[in-house]
């Protein structure tokens, strides 16, 4: 979730019954045996034509002694669905299925929840409204980590009272004296002894994943530590602790992190993938400095295969300004192009309400870093598998399943065409307008 202290209206950009109008739906046919021909299979450089059999929602290249039906792919460039890293979407039975139209239209079929409300990511799944294959795969972190007071705490209850982030000093209060959301989507630790007492209920939870928060760093002091300010975030040394705790548990742990120095400690402190690159929302008049990436960092990043979501398009459409939006993407070119250069795994998330991670592609591919191609494994092979990395998912081959996109044109040559989706099928289902 985007740190938002230094601007004080960021819109949600919810207008859920916009995509009402464009839910996808699957035929409702059980599981059979189909051969798709004509079609151009994406094998993770070019694009090849050959035919595949999907037999009971797994890929096949057959012959198969029983047939139900014959696709034709029409000439279109199958690829693998596309995935979102990042996002706070699926904690609600009356916004998930609009954003699941959303999702879906977009061909984004994986999706990785970066905190959430507990009791409505619990009613999402009792309802169904997730994990088939007529609907979106989501993973939950619940709530995160963070220090007293500490982000997403700002932003989750002041959501609890009806407004998204505290305008004047009693709305402060009120949020730092509230505590609607904790143990829901968020965790106030404040020393090894609350962790302690917390980690059996944060295990309690089934968590996918564990989300921690780090915010300045360092300017972290013990004067902060008695007196913690309103979207701060955790003690820096307890990092390496919950990493240790999460890992025994079979879980990989996220860190927010908005300064360099966030990036450090969160690094040497053993977390898994970072859930934004530091500088993601400057203002024109910041010193750029405490959000560059040192060498030395990119460097062990890259040896311990630590992964990235950048989240760069997180403030594009906020009120930054045009200079604002101009110095915070000449800071991602700079850290992104040694990131890339060292060769960082890069995955792609939007944490933006009510939307999914087409904008964030986009945004990518206009920094120019990124080949079409490059940029196509990123989006449909790197992260559906950081979500999903036990799954036979994100590759067009027998065994896999059969989940995958048909695109009307190359998107090798026109991204544009990752937008142009013919036709939707996920583990042998086809989903239809």
């Amino acid at each position: 979730m985007a740190h938002t202290n230094k601007l004080r209206h960021r819109p949600l950009g919810i207008l859920f019954t916009a995509f009402i109008c464009s839910t996808l739906q699957a035929q409702s046919t059980p599981h059979k045996t189909i051969r798709f021909t004509n079609g151009q299979w994406f094998d993770g450089t070019h694009f090849v034509r050959t035919d595949f059999f999907s037999i009971d929602g797994v890929l096949s290249k057959g012959p198969s002694s029983h047939l139900d039906e014959t696709v034709n792919l029409n000439n279109g460039y199958v690829v693998p669905p596309f995935g979102d890293a990042h996002e706070h979407n699926f904690d609600s039975t009356a916004n998930t299925p609009a954003v699941t139209a959303q999702y879906l239209k977009d061909g984004i079929f994986y999706a990785q929840g970066m905190t959430d409300v507990l009791d409505g990511a619990r009613k999402v799944l009792a309802a169904s409204l997730v994990d088939t294959p007529t609907t979106v795969d989501v993973t939950y972190a619940h709530g995160g980590l963070t220090g007293i007071n500490g982000h997403p705490k700002d932003v989750y209850e002041s959501l609890a009272h009806g407004y998204y982030y505290p305008s004047d000093d009693a709305q402060r209060q009120q949020v730092i004296d509230s505590h609607l959301r904790a143990g829901q989507a968020y965790w106030e630790v404040d020393n090894l002894s609350d962790l302690d007492v917390t980690w059996p209920q944060i295990l309690a939870t089934k968590p996918d994943l564990i989300k921690i928060f780090l915010h300045e760093t360092e300017h972290y002091s013990s004067d902060s530590h008695a007196h913690p300010p309103l979207g701060g975030g955790l003690d820096p040394a307890l990092v390496p602790f919950i990493v240790t705790r999460a890992h025994a548990a079979g879980l990989k742990v996220a860190a927010h992190v908005d300064t360099a120095a966030d990036y450090h400690v969160a690094l040497l402190g053993g977390v898994d993938e970072f859930a934004h690159l530091p500088g993601y929302c400057i203002q024109s008049n910041e010193d750029p400095t405490p959000y560059r990436l040192t060498d030395a960092d990119i460097s062990l990043t890259a040896s311990l295969h630590r992964t990235v979501i950048p989240t760069a398009a997180a403030c594009d459409s906020d009120r930054l300004g045009s200079k604002g939006r101009a110095a915070t993407r000449t800071l991602q070119l700079d850290n992104l192009g040694r990131l890339k250069a060292a060769g960082v795994n890069i995955v792609i998330g939007q944490d933006t309400y009510g939307h999914d991670s087409v904008h964030e592609a986009q945004y990518l591919h206009d920094l120019g870093l990124w080949s079409n191609l490059e940029l196509l494994r990123i989006w449909s092979i790197a992260t559906p598998k950081d979500i999903f990395p036990k799954r036979r998912i994100a590759r067009l081959a027998p065994g896999y399943e059969a989940s995958f996109l048909v695109l009307q044109a190359d998107p090798l040559k026109d991204w544009t065409a990752t937008a142009r989706i013919d036709q939707r099928w996920k583990q042998g289902h086809r989903l239809a307008p």
